[in-house]
């Protein structure tokens, strides 16, 4: 682990997802806005109004010489702004979670309540984590294929009756039914699996879901994978395991293997859609890589 208790910007750009949160998100950026000039930085708060602009101002801010770009809402504008600053290590990257999940700030023991994450930011920590890549693509939390990965396309695609982790919860069980397993050859440092999938998750962090635990001893910054893959079970047997999730129990089940890896390589039959960070990135075969402390962001002090 990489960590300094001193980073030297002063200037920022904070970028904000105003419908993140239930429209909370605007109000958290605005707070954190007026502490961090009250505090003699300088900077300015923008926010998005579709996909694709996180990313895009947080790529124009560094061309122009940003080297501090906070980001204000859940795991997918994060996942945005990651993807243009990742592999920058004087780009620092600050985190305000206020989206459903917010399992990239659980993992980094940033604070979801605004005051606290908003003193992360005044005097936190620069910490260097790692990133997952596919092509040309980064992520910094959780791919998944599979199973799960419908789940994500479903809550992002069609919405669910509910918010936060529920949605999740709700969207598991309706999508139980439709979901039919494909036949898959993964390869990774541990060897190669091949037989039919319920999923495969690839964490660089040990959650997703808001707090559901598919890879419960992931590290950060270990340089390395952690993989689940769960073979198919009865409908209820996999209720059950979504139950055990939460406190990663489903860890000792006779379905489920762990696995370790820097690289690792999906092939299925039909191809399914990769999901990382909850958004959609390709479909298979597909190559995941690990980029070791790929990423600077700001964190509580350890």
């Amino acid at each position: 682990m990489s960590v300094s208790t001193q980073y030297p910007y002063r200037d920022f750009i904070l970028i904000t997802n105003p419908i993140s949160g239930k429209g909370a998100a605007t109000e958290v950026a605005e707070q954190a806005f007026q502490r961090l000039t009250a505090e003699g930085h300088t900077g300015r708060l923008q926010l998005t109004t579709q996909a694709g602009d996180a990313n895009r101002i947080a790529r124009e801010s560094i061309e122009n010489g940003g080297r501090w770009i906070i980001a204000c809402g859940g795991d997918g504008t994060i996942h945005e702004v990651v993807n243009a600053v990742a592999e920058k290590p004087d780009v620092v990257l600050g985190v305000l979670p206020c989206g459903k999940g917010n399992d990239f700030a659980e993992a980094l023991k940033i604070p979801t309540k605004p005051v606290e994450a908003i003193e992360v930011l005044l005097n936190g920590a620069t910490r260097q984590v790692d990133l997952g890549k596919i092509g040309d693509h980064y992520f910094d939390t959780i791919v998944t294929c599979g199973y799960d990965a419908e789940v994500s396309r479903r809550v992002t695609e069609e919405g669910a009756p509910f918010s936060g982790t529920a949605s999740y919860v709700y969207t598991a069980i309706t999508t139980l039914f439709r979901y039919r397993s494909p036949a898959a050859r993964i390869k990774g440092d541990f060897g190669i699996y091949e037989g039919e999938i319920l999923l495969t998750a690839t964490g660089i962090t040990s959650s997703y879901g808001g707090g559901m635990k598919i890879v419960p001893e992931a590290i950060i910054d270990d340089g390395l994978f952690d993989v689940c893959i769960i073979e198919p079970v009865p409908h209820r047997t996999v209720l059950r395991l979504l139950l055990t999730l939460f406190w990663g129990g489903h860890a000792g089940h006779r379905a489920v293997q762990m696995h370790r890896t820097k690289t690792l390589t999906i092939e299925t039959d039909p191809p399914i859609l990769l999901y990382a960070d909850g958004e959609r990135v390709c479909y298979t075969p597909a190559t995941v890589e690990i980029i070791k402390r790929g990423l600077t962001v700001i964190a509580p002090p350890e």
